[in-house]
C-alpha cells in the first residue's frame, strides 16, 4: 500500500499483471454478457411528449365537428399546467385533438388532468361517440404478413382472423393489427315508391326490425327446484332470420315479411376502400413492436408461425412477410460492422507500421476491453440502451479515437524503456509521463460529446445515442490504458534483432521505411518549416486568418451547399394519389390500379433488360380511400440492382403520364421526416386565411427545385344544404324532422349491432344504392309529414350546393391554414427558400391582413429548435474544454492557444464537405461538436512538452520547436488513426449508410487538417505570446527605472 501511496493506481496495476489480467477478463466477460442481451433496433425510440383526443361525430360537416366538438374541448383544455401546443383536425368523421406536453413536464400528469377536464364536458352533441383520450406511446412496425388472393372478402378475413390468434399465441408477439378487413352489415334496401304503395316509411321498417331482433331478459323464477331464467331470445344473426321478419299481418291472415318490402344484404359496410398486394385482394397483418420488444425474436416468431400456418390455407391465398424491419436494420448493422472491422484493420496496420509490432499489438488488443465495457454501461440495468444504427456509429467514431490515449502510453512507455531500460520503473515513469495530458485529454473528448445531449428537438434526441456510446467508448479507453497496458508493456521484451523468417523481414523492413521516412520529415522538412514560420509568425498567423475567412466563405457562397437533414434514399417508393373529392372513389381505384399495373410492366422491363436475376420491384401494394390512393413498390436491395430508388421512380413517373382529375400526385423516394417547408397561417376570417394561403402557394411556385405544394384549406368537399320551406313549416314539418328522413334514407337507419362469432355486424335500414347516387335522387325523395301524407322533398326545402373545407385545422385554439413544400435539396436548401419569401412576401401579407400571424413549422421549426440548443451545447462544450485545459496547465492563456485548433478543425470538416461534395447538415454539426473535442488532444501533448522543456530551462523558441519534434510521432499516429477509422464509413457507397457519412467526414477531415494546423499555428501563437510576454516585461522594467529615477531625483 505504501507504493500505491507513492506511485498511485498506475504504478500498482503496471506492478501486479495479475490484477490488470483480472480486470480485463472481468470487462471482457460482463461486457461480452451485456452485449449477448442487448436489444437490436433500427433507430432509438423517441420519448412520447403528447396526448391525443378523439371523438367520433358522424356529422357529415366539418364545420359542425369544429364548432360541436373542437371549441368545447379547447375551452375545457385551457389552463392546464404542462401544456405546449394544441393543434387539432375537424372532419366530417369528427375530431382529432393533439396536446403537446413541454419539455420536461410529465406526461402522466399532463393525461390525468386532461381526462379530468374532457370528463367534466356535459355539452358535447347527443350524436358524439364518448371521447377516447390516450398517451401517445411507443409503437414501430416490425413486420406485416400479406394474405391475398381473388377469393370471396369472407374467405380472406376468415383466414386473417385465424392466423393472427396464431400469431398472438407466440409470446414473443405483443400486438397485431388488421389491415384491409371490411366491416360486416346485414343491409336492408328499401324502395321508396314500394314504401308509399304500402303507406310505410322506413322508421316502419326499422321499428319492426328491431322490436323482432333483439333478446330481453324476462326475470327470474323461484321454484322448489332452484331458480329459473326467463328470457325472450329472438335475436336474428342470418339474411334468412331478417326475411323473415313480419312487417304486417292482415286482417285474412296473410303475413307482409321483410323480404316482400325490401332487398336484404348480408355483405360489407359500403366504402371506397381498396386494398390489394401484388394485384390481388388482399389483407394484411401488422405486428407492431414497443420499445421493450426485440426485433430479431419477433421477426423469427413470425417467420416460425406463418411457415406452419401455411399447410392450412384456404386454396387460393397465399401469405407474403414483408417489410421486415430486422432485414433492414441486420444489413444496416452488417454494413456499419463491416466498415467497423475495416477501420479496425487500418489501425492495426498503422500502429503496426509505426509502433514496435509488439507495442502495436497490445494498443489494438485494448479495443475489445474498451468495446466490452461500453456494452457494459449500455446493459438495461445501467443506461438502458440499445444495439442500434447511432450506438453502432459511435463505435465507429470512437474506434480511432480510443486508441488515442493507448498509441500515447504506448509510446512514451516504449521510448522510456529505450532510452533507460527495460524495467519497470522505465514503464511506470513512462505511463505517469503521459498520465495528466492524455486523462484530461480524453476528458475533453467525453465533454464534447455528452454535449450533444443538451440539443433539443427529435433529431437532437435520436442523434445524442451515437455521443451516449462514443463517451462509453472513451470511459474505458482511460481505463485500459492507464490500468491494464502499462502492466502487458511492462515485460515487453526490447529484442530489436533481425527477423528470421522472410515475412517478419519483410515487415520489419517496411517498418525501418516508415520510421526513417518519418524521422527525414521531422528533421528536414518540418524542423526548417517550423523555423521559418516563427521567423514570420505574425505572417502566418494571418494567412492561417485568410485561410478561416476563405473556407468559410465557401458556404454563404453556395460552394458548399447548406441544408438541415440531407435526403436519405429509402428501400420503397410510394405514389402519393389525391383526387377532387368529386370523382368519385370509383375513378381514385381505377387510377391506383392503372399505377400499380404501370410498376408491374416497368418491373418485367427492367428485369429483362437488365438481366437481373430477380425483378428490382418484387412487390407491390395498393390502397385506395374515397379520394385518395397510395400504390406502394418494395425494391430488392441496392447492391442487387444497377439503379437508384430515385431513377426508378422517375421512369414509373414518365410511364404513368398525366391522369385525370388530380389535385395531388407525388412519388416518394425518401425517409419521409419533417415537411422541408411547412408555413402556418393564423386569422379570425377563413377568407383571410384563404387568400392569404394562396398567395404563398403562388410565390413558392416560383421557385426552381420546390415541388408538391399543398394547402390544408381545400374546399373541394361538396355540400348540399337543405333550407325548410314555409310550405313545409306550414305542413308541421321541422328542420329535425326533415333532416331525420333524409339521414335515414341516404346515411342509413342504425336498427342495431349484433355480435356474430367474432364480428361486430351493423343492421341498417336505407334506399338502395342507386337511389342515393345523383342530386337527382335526393330532388325526387318524398317526404312523409306528420299527418301521414307524402311530398317531393323539393316542394317543402329549397336544395342548394357549395364546396366547402375537407377539414379545419386549429393551433392553440386560432384557426389556422398550413402551406406545405417538398424541395429537391439538390437544387435549393428549404432554408434559403423560407428566409427569401418571409422577405419579400410574408411581411407585406401581414400588413395587407392586419391580425394575420404567420409561424414556420416542419423542418424549419425543427431546425430553429435544434440548431438554438446546438449553439448552446456548443459553447457548454468550449466552456468545459478551457475549465479541463487550464487545470492541468495551470494557465489562463494556454488553453486558448490549445482551443485555437478548433476553428482550424471546422476548415478540414468543410473541406471534406467540398471534396466529396455532400452538403454541410445537422449531422455535420454533430460532427463538429465532437470533433472540437478531439482536435485539442494533440495540441495539449504539445504544450506539455513545451512547459517541461521549459522548466528544464530551454529557451522559449527551442523548446517550442523541440517538442514539436518529439511528439511528432505521437500526434501523427493519433491523427492518422483517428481518420482510418472513419475511411471505410466515408468512402461508403450503399444508400443505408448516406446518413451517417456527414458526421463521418467532419470528424475524419477535421482532425487531419487541425493536425497540420497544430504543428504549424500552436508553435506560431506560442512564440507571440511570449513576444506579449518580453514587450510586458520590458514595459514594466521601463516604468521601473523610471520610478527609480525620480526617485533618486526627490532624494537628492
Amino acid at each position: 500500500m505504501n507504493d500505491l501511496g507513492q506511485k498511485g493506481w498506475v504504478a500498482w496495476f503496471a506492478a501486479n499483471p495479475v490484477a490488470a489480467n483480472l480486470l480485463m477478463l472481468l470487462i471482457l466477460v460482463a461486457g461480452g454478457i451485456s452485449a449477448f442481451n442487448l436489444r437490436v433496433e433500427a433507430f432509438p425510440p423517441i420519448p412520447p411528449n403528447s396526448v391525443s383526443i378523439f371523438v367520433s361525430y358522424d356529422s357529415g360537416s366539418s364545420h359542425s365537428a369544429e364548432e360541436g366538438i373542437t371549441l368545447k374541448i379547447e375551452e375545457a383544455l385551457q389552463g392546464i399546467q404542462g401544456i405546449k401546443k394544441i393543434s387539432s383536425i375537424s372532419n366530417t368523421e369528427g375530431s382529432n385533438i393533439t396536446v403537446e406536453r413541454s419539455s420536461g413536464y410529465d406526461l402522466d400528469t399532463l393525461y390525468r388532468d386532461i381526462k379530468n377536464r374532457i370528463d367534466g364536458i356535459a355539452t358535447l352533441p347527443a350524436e358524439a361517440e364518448r371521447p377516447v383520450i390516450t398517451k401517445d406511446t411507443y409503437l414501430e412496425d416490425a413486420v406485416s404478413v400479406h394474405l391475398a388472393g381473388d377469393v370471396p372478402q369472407d374467405v380472406l378475413q376468415e383466414t386473417a382472423r385465424q392466423l393472427r390468434t396464431r400469431l398472438l399465441s407466440n409470446p414473443a408477439i405483443e400486438r397485431v393489427n388488421t389491415n384491409g378487413r371490411e366491416t360486416p352489415e346485414i343491409s336492408i334496401e328499401v324502395d321508396e315508391h314500394r314504401l308509399q304503395a304500402l303507406n310505410l316509411t322506413i322508421s316502419d321498417i326499422a321499428e319492426k326490425v328491431a322490436a323482432s331482433s333483439l333478446t330481453v331478459a324476462g326475470g327470474e323464477l323461484f321454484s322448489r327446484e332452484g331458480s329459473i331464467i326467463i328470457k325472450a331470445d329472438q335475436q336474428r344473426y342470418r339474411l334468412r332470420d331478417f326475411e323473415a321478419i313480419v312487417i304486417r299481418q292482415t286482417g285474412d291472415g296473410q303475413r307482409l315479411t321483410l323480404s316482400d318490402v325490401a332487398t336484404v344484404r348480408d355483405s360489407y359496410e359500403p366504402s371506397g376502400a381498396l386494398s390489394r398486394f401484388n394485384g390481388e385482394r388482399a389483407i394484411w397483418l401488422d405486428i407492431k413492436m414497443y420499445s421493450s420488444s426485440n426485433i430479431m425474436a419477433i421477426s423469427e416468431a413470425v417467420r416460425m408461425e406463418v411457415d406452419r400456418f401455411s399447410d392450412s390455407l384456404p386454396q387460393g391465398v397465399t401469405t407474403t412477410i414483408w417489410n421486415d424491419q430486422s432485414l433492414y436494420i441486420g444489413a444496416r448493422l452488417n454494413l456499419l460492422l463491416k466498415n467497423s472491422v475495416m477501420g479496425i484493420a487500418l489501425v492495426m496496420l498503422l500502429l503496426a507500421l509505426f509502433m514496435n509490432i509488439r507495442v502495436a499489438f497490445w494498443v489494438g488488443a485494448g479495443l475489445p476491453v474498451i468495446f466490452a465495457g461500453a456494452m457494459l454501461l449500455m446493459d438495461a440495468r445501467l443506461f438502458n440502451m440499445t444495439l442500434n444504427e447511432l450506438t453502432t456509429f459511435g463505435f465507429i467514431i470512437a474506434l480511432g479515437i480510443v486508441v488515442d490515449d493507448a498509441v500515447v502510453v504506448g509510446e512514451s512507455i516504449y521510448s522510456e524503456r529505450q532510452r533507460y531500460g527495460a524495467s519497470l520503473n522505465s514503464t511506470i515513469r513512462g505511463a505517469q509521463r503521459v498520465t495528466v495530458p492524455t486523462v484530461f485529454g480524453v476528458l475533453t473528448t467525453i465533454v464534447a460529446f455528452l454535449a450533444l445531449v443538451l440539443v433539443e428537438g427529435e433529431l437532437g434526441k435520436i442523434f445524442s445515442f451515437f455521443a451516449y456510446a462514443a463517451a462509453f467508448c472513451l470511459i474505458f479507453s482511460l481505463v485500459e490504458s492507464k490500468f491494464i497496458l502499462p502492466a502487458h508493456l511492462a515485460h515487453l521484451k526490447m529484442d530489436n534483432s533481425p527477423a528470421r523468417n522472410p515475412v517478419s523481414r519483410g515487415w520489419q523492413w517496411l517498418q525501418t521505411q516508415a520510421s526513417h521516412g518519418l524521422t527525414y520529415f521531422t528533421r528536414k522538412i518540418y524542423r526548417p518549416f517550423v523555423h521559418q514560420a516563427l521567423n514570420f509568425r505574425y505572417v502566418a498567423l494571418m494567412l492561417a486568418i485568410s485561410l478561416f475567412i476563405i473556407v468559410g466563405g465557401m458556404v454563404p457562397s453556395g460552394q458548399i451547399r447548406a441544408v438541415f437533414f440531407p435526403d436519405i434514399p429509402s428501400d420503397f417508393i410510394e405514389v402519393q394519389l389525391e383526387l377532387d373529392p368529386q370523382a368519385g372513389y370509383g375513378l381514385v381505384q381505377q387510377q391506383a390500379v392503372e399505377i400499380e399495373q404501370t410498376a408491374a410492366r416497368l418491373n418485367q422491363r427492367l428485369q429483362d433488360e437488365y438481366q437481373l436475376s430477380q425483378p428490382p420491384i418484387p412487390h407491390l401494394m395498393t390502397l385506395s380511400g374515397d379520394s385518395s390512393a397510395s400504390v406502394i413498390a418494395g425494391l430488392s436491395p441496392r447492391d442487387q440492382r444497377p439503379f437508384g430508388t430515385q431513377e426508378i421512380a422517375d421512369l414509373w413517373q414518365q410511364e404513368v403520364g398525366p391522369l385525370e382529375a388530380v389535385r395531388k400526385l407525388k412519388f416518394v423516394t425518401t425517409w419521409e421526416g419533417a415537411t422541408d417547408i411547412s408555413i402556418e397561417l393564423a386569422a379570425e376570417s377563413p377568407q383571410t386565411l384563404q387568400q392569404a394561403a394562396t398567395k404563398v402557394q403562388e410565390a413558392l411556385a416560383l421557385y426552381s427545385g420546390v415541388s408538391g405544394i399543398e394547402n390544408s384549406m381545400k374546399t373541394g368537399q361538396a355540400q348540399i344544404d337543405l333550407q325548410l320551406r314555409p310550405a313545409g313549416e306550414a305542413m308541421g314539418l321541422t328542420t329535425a324532422l326533415l333532416a331525420r328522413q333524409i339521414q335515414q334514407a341516404y346515411q342509413g337507419y342504425e336498427v342495431q349491432r349484433i355480435q356474430r362469432g367474432r364480428d361486430e355486424v351493423k343492421v341498417k335500414v336505407h334506399y338502395p344504392q342507386d337511389q342515393r347516387q345523383q342530386l337527382d335522387d335526393l330532388q325526387r325523395a318524398r317526404i312523409r309529414t306528420p299527418d301521414g301524407r307524402t311530398v317531393a322533398l323539393s316542394t317543402v326545402a329549397d336544395i342548394s350546393t357549395r364546396y366547402v373545407a375537407d377539414e379545419i385545422k386549429r393551433t392553440d385554439r386560432s384557426r389556422v391554414a398550413v402551406v406545405t413544400a417538398n424541395v429537391n435539396k439538390a437544387i435549393a436548401a428549404p432554408a434559403e427558400i423560407i428566409a427569401s419569401i418571409d422577405a419579400q412576401l410574408l411581411t407585406q401579407l401581414q400588413r395587407d391582413y392586419p391580425g394575420l400571424t404567420i409561424r414556420f413549422g416542419g423542418e424549419a421549426q425543427e431546425e430553429a429548435e435544434t440548431t438554438n440548443s446546438l449553439k448552446g451545447a456548443f459553447l457548454v462544450a468550449l466552456i468545459a474544454i478551457y475549465a479541463l485545459l487550464a487545470i492541468p496547465l495551470k494557465s489562463y492563456l494556454q488553453p486558448l492557444m490549445i482551443m485555437s485548433a478548433i476553428p482550424f478543425g471546422v476548415i478540414g470538416a468543410l473541406l471534406g464537405h467540398w471534396l466529396h461534395d455532400i452538403p454541410l447538415s445537422l449531422l455535420s454539426l454533430f460532427g463538429i461538436l465532437a470533433l472540437s473535442g478531439v482536435v485539442v488532444n494533440d495540441s495539449l501533448l504539445l504544450i506539455s512538452r513545451y512547459n517541461e522543456n521549459r522548466l528544464q530551462g530551454k529557451p522559449p523558441r527551442l523548446a517550442m520547436v523541440e517538442a514539436g519534434c518529439s511528439r511528432m510521432r505521437a500526434i501523427v499516429l493519433t491523427s492518422i488513426t483517428t481518420y482510418a477509422g472513419l475511411v471505410p464509413l466515408i468512402w461508403e457507397t450503399a444508400e443505408n449508410a448516406q446518413f451517417l457519412i456527414p458526421a463521418a467526414v467532419a470528424m475524419g477531415y477535421g482532425i487531419l487538417f487541425a493536425t497540420l494546423i497544430t504543428l504549424i499555428l500552436i508553435p506560431v501563437l506560442v512564440m507571440i505570446s511570449e513576444d506579449l510576454n518580453i514587450r510586458q516585461w520590458r514595459k514594466k522594467r521601463r516604468q521601473h527605472s523610471t520610478t527609480s529615477k525620480t526617485t533618486m531625483e526627490t532624494m537628492s
